[in-house]
Order: structure tokens, then C-alpha cells, then sequence
């Protein structure tokens, strides 16, 4: 994956959001508001990227820890994520770098907290599930 700005979906068009610059990070069709749901992906010097909103300059990080259910938020200190391909082109699992957590390897989703709008967090990794993945579709 090439550094740059993304928009980061689900396949029904519903994209990554960050309303406020520590809000949760949340699931919605295309606002119109510039920038809150851009992102900037850069790669670290050890293979994962941090995740930066290009309107509020928050990260998608915790604020707490890394735990199975844990809401995804906007953070002002970089988190590192691992891009994982999928079987589908431009398409990733978000998964935090480092091993299992109790025996299972967690990645971004979303919540199964059943509000609106629909809030992401760290739910065990399941590769073979392209619902799991995000499509990174790079803007210029």
C-alpha cells in the first residue's frame, strides 16, 4: 500500500468518519464534509501505518486497551495499525500489530453496539471474511 490520501469503505458505500477530533470513528454514507472522511495512510519504518483524519489531523486509535469490543476513536497520538491484503484488490483487514490478544488477533469493524450512527471497534480477526475488509480507494 502506497502512502497517500484515502477514503476507507465498506463495500455498500458506507465510509470511515471522524465528526469531532475525538469522537468515535463511525460508519456513514458520503457527508459532504470536506476532509472527515479522508485519510491519510503513512507507512512506519517497521511495515504498519498510522491512520491520520485529514479535517481534525486525529489518528483512528483507543482510548484504552487493546481489548476484544474496544470503541475506535479519534486519538491526537498516532496508533499503528497492519494492513493485511485481502483476496479482493484494495481491500485490507485493519488489524493492531503485535499478535493475538488473548489468543486472537483483533482488527478494525464494526461495533456490534446496535446504534446509529454505527460505531467501529476492535472485534477478532476473521481473514477469510471479506465483510471484515475495508476498501482503501485513494483520492488525490
Amino acid at each position: 500500500m502506497h502512502d497517500g490520501i484515502y477514503a476507507i469503505a465498506k463495500p455498500d458505500e458506507q465510509l470511515l468518519t471522524l465528526q469531532a477530533a475525538k469522537e468515535f470513528v463511525v460508519l456513514l454514507a458520503p457527508t459532504g464534509e470536506p476532509g472527515e472522511q479522508e485519510w491519510e495512510v503513512s507507512g512506519v519504518a517497521n511495515g504498519n501505518v498510522v491512520i491520520k483524519n485529514l479535517r481534525h489531523g486525529s489518528y483512528i486509535g483507543l482510548d484504552g486497551p487493546v481489548e476484544e469490543n474496544q470503541q475506535v476513536r479519534g486519538t491526537a497520538e498516532p496508533f499503528e495499525w497492519a494492513l493485511r491484503e485481502t483476496a479482493e484488490r484494495f481491500a485490507f483487514n485493519i488489524v493492531v500489530p503485535g499478535g493475538p490478544v488473548e489468543g486472537r488477533e483483533l482488527a478494525l469493524d464494526l461495533s456490534v453496539l446496535d446504534i446509529f450512527p454505527q460505531r467501529t471497534a476492535l472485534r477478532p480477526l476473521e481473514a477469510y471474511d471479506q465483510a471484515q475488509a475495508w476498501l482503501f480507494q485513494f483520492r488525490e
